[in-house]
Formats: C-alpha cells, sequence, structure tokens
C-alpha cells in the first residue's frame, strides 16, 4: 500500500501556520495544511470551492444541519492571508452553494470578511455553482476572471483542463480530491489531498461543509495529503 512520507517543513510567520515548501515545473509554492497554496513570487494566496452557505442551503430544505461553516471557512482563509501577508486571494470557483446559500447571516459573515480585508484583491474564477453570481454579490469587492485565464505564468480554472500554451501550470478545484489508504484487508480511510497530474494542480476544497472525491493517481501524478495539522507526500 502506497504510504505517506514526511516532509520538510516550514513555517509560516509567527503563529507557525504549517506548510510545506515544493517545486513544480520550476515554480516554487507553499502547500499550507489548512488547504490552501501561497505563490510567494506573485503574494497570492489560491484557494478552492468555499461553498459558501451550503448549510444554509440544507437547512432551507429541512434537512437539520449545523450552523457555523461559512464563519469556519473565512476565519481559516483569514488566519492564511495574515500568516503569509498575501497581497491577492484567488478563489477557484464554486463560492457559493447555490442561490439559496446566500442568506442574512451568510452575507453578514462575508460582509465583515471584506470589511477586514480591505487591503486585499479578490479574485473568483467562476465555477459551475456560480451561475448568475454577479447579481448577488453588488457591493463585495470581486474581480471575475474567465476560466482559462492567467496569472503571471500560471493559468486558473474551475474544472481541470490543459493549461494554456503561455503557461507552466494550471491550478484549479472542482473535483474536491482526496486519496483513500487501503490494506490487503481493509480500507485504512480517506484523506483531503494536493493532486499534480499532466500540470494540472487540483486543490482540496477549503469548504467546512463540502465532501470529498477519492481519486487515483497514476504512478506520474504525485499527491500531498493533509493529515490533521500535517502535510504528507504520498510515496
Amino acid at each position: 500500500m502506497p504510504r505517506p512520507i514526511p516532509l520538510s517543513h516550514s513555517a509560516i510567520g509567527s503563529a507557525g501556520l504549517s506548510s510545506i515548501a515544493i517545486s513544480i515545473e520550476g515554480l516554487d509554492f507553499q502547500l499550507l495544511a489548512q488547504r490552501g497554496v501561497y505563490w510567494p513570487e506573485q503574494k497570492t494566496l489560491f484557494i478552492a470551492d468555499t461553498h459558501f452557505g451550503k448549510d444554509a442551503t440544507f437547512r432551507s430544505q429541512g434537512i437539520a444541519v449545523p450552523q457555523g461553516s461559512t464563519e469556519g471557512t473565512l476565519a481559516t482563509i483569514a488566519l492564511m492571508i495574515s500568516q503569509c501577508q498575501a497581497e491577492r486571494l484567488v478563489l477557484l470557483g464554486d463560492m457559493f452553494h447555490a442561490r439559496s446559500s446566500i442568506s442574512q447571516g451568510v452575507r453578514e459573515s462575508l460582509d465583515a470578511f471584506f470589511q477586514s480585508q480591505r487591503q486585499l484583491k479578490f479574485s473568483l474564477i467562476l465555477g459551475n455553482h456560480d451561475k448568475g453570481i454577479s447579481a448577488l454579490t453588488k457591493g463585495w469587492p470581486i474581480e471575475i476572471l474567465d476560466s482559462g485565464a492567467s496569472i503571471g505564468s500560471v493559468s486558473v480554472s474551475h474544472i481541470p483542463q490543459e493549461p494554456s500554451p503561455s503557461t507552466k501550470l494550471l491550478l484549479c478545484g472542482h473535483v474536491h480530491p482526496a486519496y483513500r489508504f487501503t490494506s490487503k484487508m481493509d480500507s485504512v480511510g480517506k484523506l483531503p489531498c494536493f493532486w499534480l497530474s499532466n500540470r494540472q494542480f487540483v486543490l482540496p476544497a477549503i469548504g467546512e461543509f463540502t465532501g470529498t472525491q477519492v481519486i487515483h493517481p497514476s504512478k506520474s501524478d504525485q499527491t500531498w495529503v493533509i493529515v490533521e495539522d500535517e502535510i504528507l507526500q504520498v510515496a
């Protein structure tokens, strides 16, 4: 069975945010255990699949689920921004789960977040759950980017696709990747992961109330799993 191997860690900031340094196609990134990717060269933090307000959507359908997932996700994002000293945040699609997700409480939480992050440039790559989002997010400082847009030498999209010919790598989301560890006798569980395949780097979903999809990497792929507050590469 594939085994996780520990990598050298570097703590970002005084609070010791858990991270590891990696290089892909000559580009240096920091993978954060909080499910983000920081690119120091561009002072940019990438996250994917927040699905804000998904709990509100479930409750509107009569399904009793706990509240507070949006506030928890926003607190995690704010921590990464602070510790990395990021100047830009790029969300790789699926900001909200559905129109019914934008409850009054969710809107107030996002109002407070943007108010506290006035120095931050916020960019959103439209995802399959983001239809009609422009009309719903008036008043928030959100730059909308089309799928396949370029930031420096990387392409960004929601759904995995070929990187632009002019860029070295694609950063994307949508899949909510997880890696399942198995033995000859049993499965020992699945863990959210970062997944590099054919110059497509897929980020784990950061939303607290999102599921995962088990991936099956090829031998040429690279995978990093998140184990509580640690990041381990699968050997």
